[in-house]
């Protein structure tokens, strides 16, 4: 988690902060309320941006697995059948013909690579460390919700708590203008007491109402971060806990320390880290391809004619006679005339079927073939160099996923020890202001001061109620963020 989106999350929790009263705490887990921890568990499993995060972490299952089938020899098959007319050449003797016929083919080839520059094993080893990458992606992005539904958790506490402080500040009020009118209809104040008094009625009318929309939206916000449906939506309300009173004197571990311990547990610099050596693997890969290829292939095919016939005997027959004439002398006088058979050899066909062409024609193949590398247009020389920012962006990712760290760590550990110093200042202020309520209201009630003046008392005593509050909740939510960089479970 980077440094940006933890001070938007703090920032959110403390501006919530604003005018926050105390009240009793109560418990709703008779009502079906959740719980913080209810809440943290289902929203790791059904946010919707942890749900997009484990689609990433899946797809890169996937290209491991591809990456490793790599390495399996490939096979593929085919064939085909066509009609021929016209002059053709024959499949079989390869002669010339004008005869209609059909034809068919099959064949099945296979690869295997043997030598590809090492590119495949590094290949995998760089999908390995993506896939787990992502995993620690899905940590980050449970830690991030985590840290929103704490923060939309309070807020919704916060206002609970300015609702209730408003309806006993109205309550208050009430009493005061019903026991200012009775003192008016007996003469013993101004009108302008009790048109002051229903003004202040107003005003605490408003602050509920502000109160209760505050309310509202922040049990909106949690509800989208769970990802509810609407039946869950409507019905959904959650458990108000006991927030205990911090300590004033907490023992807080040096940012140093908290640093250290956050570097080995945080899921985002174990993905930073795991980044910086997938890219690492993919110079390799790059690299491996100024080495030349081997692979080795086989091939198997085989053909088929209709008008194939094959041999089955041969026979002897006569196709006719050729003239023999024999001569008596040597000046050629004719004695006598023979007639002499033509006698050939002739085959003997059959039709050939099918699959009897298919076992006779088959034709198989196996080869080397061998890739070397020499000029590719740069092609290579530019991938390794583009390799190679992709492996200074994933240091330099890394780095300032650490320097955030630090600053957020460091930050936090300030704001902890401003929030304990304004806590302290804060309930010493209330304590004092207490006491000067009770008076004025004792001296209101006698007739002592107006009530401008006791309206100007009780503000104070009201708006340092809330800074205590606010520095509460401000000191627990710092200490609860160095506990979640030190790995520990956050819990109110």
């Amino acid at each position: 988690m980077n440094k940006k989106s933890t001070n938007l999350l703090l920032s959110l929790a403390l501006g919530s902060l604003l005018f926050a009263a105390p009240v009793a705490a109560q418990d709703n887990t008779g009502n079906g309320g959740w719980t913080l921890q209810e809440a943290i568990d289902y929203a790791k499993q059904n946010n919707l941006q942890v749900k997009q995060t484990r689609v990433g972490r899946d797809m890169n299952a996937i290209d491991l697995k591809q990456a490793r089938m790599q390495r399996l020899p490939s096979l593929n098959a085919g064939g085909g059948y066509s009609f021929n007319s016209g002059s053709y050449q024959n499949p079989v003797d390869f002669s010339l013909s004008t005869e209609n016929s059909q034809t068919a083919n099959f064949q099945a080839n296979t690869s295997l690579p043997l030598f590809m520059g090492f590119q495949q094993t590094n290949l995998i080893k760089q999908y390995g460390l993506d896939l787990e990458a992502s995993e620690q992606d899905i940590l980050a992005i449970q830690n991030d919700i985590t840290l929103q539904i704490i923060t939309s958790y309070l807020n919704i506490l916060f206002s609970e708590e300015l609702i209730k402080t408003a309806e006993l500040q109205r309550g208050t009020t009430q009493q005061q203008l019903d026991r200012t009118r009775i003192l008016f209809e007996a003469g013993s104040v101004a009108e302008v007491a009790v048109l002051d008094l229903e003004s202040q009625l107003a005003t605490d009318e408003l602050d509920i109402i502000n109160a209760q929309n505050q309310r509202d939206i922040s049990r909106l916000s949690l509800v989208q971060l769970l990802n509810l449906e609407d039946e869950q939506a409507r019905n959904f309300d959650i458990v108000i806990p006991d927030v205990p009173e911090p300590d004033e004197n907490p023992v807080l571990i040096d940012p140093e320390q908290v640093y250290d311990v956050a570097t080995q547990t945080q899921p985002g610099i174990k993905a930073a880290d795991l980044r910086v050596m997938s890219a690492d693997k993919a110079l390799a890969v790059a690299r491996g391809a100024y080495y030349p290829r081997l692979s080795v292939g086989a091939s198997m095919s085989t053909r088929y004619l209709n008008l194939a016939e094959r041999q089955i005997d041969r026979q002897t027959v006569i196709e006719g006679y050729r003239e023999q004439i024999f001569y008596s002398d040597n000046q050629g006088t004719p004695a006598q005339t023979y007639f002499l058979p033509i006698i050939v050899q002739r085959g003997i066909y059959e039709n050939y079927p099918l699959l009897d062409q298919f076992q006779d024609n088959i034709n198989k193949n196996v080869g080397f073939s061998l890739n070397i590398p020499i000029f590719n247009g740069m092609q290579v020389r530019s991938n390794v160099q583009r390799a190679k920012l992709s492996q200074l962006n994933a240091r330099l990712n890394a780095d300032l996923e650490r320097n955030q760290l630090r600053q957020t760590i460091e930050q936090a550990y300030v704001d902890a020890l401003a929030a304990q110093r304004k806590y302290a200042a804060a309930e010493q202020q209330v304590t004092a202001l207490e006491r000067s309520y009770r008076n004025a209201e004792l001296r209101l009630n006698s007739g002592v001061i107006n009530t401008v003046d006791f309206s100007v008392i009780t503000s104070n005593y009201r708006r340092a109620q809330s800074s205590l509050i606010q520095a509460k909740y401000e000191y627990t939510f710092k200490l609860k963020v160095l506990d979640f960089y030190q790995g520990k479970e956050i819990t109110l």
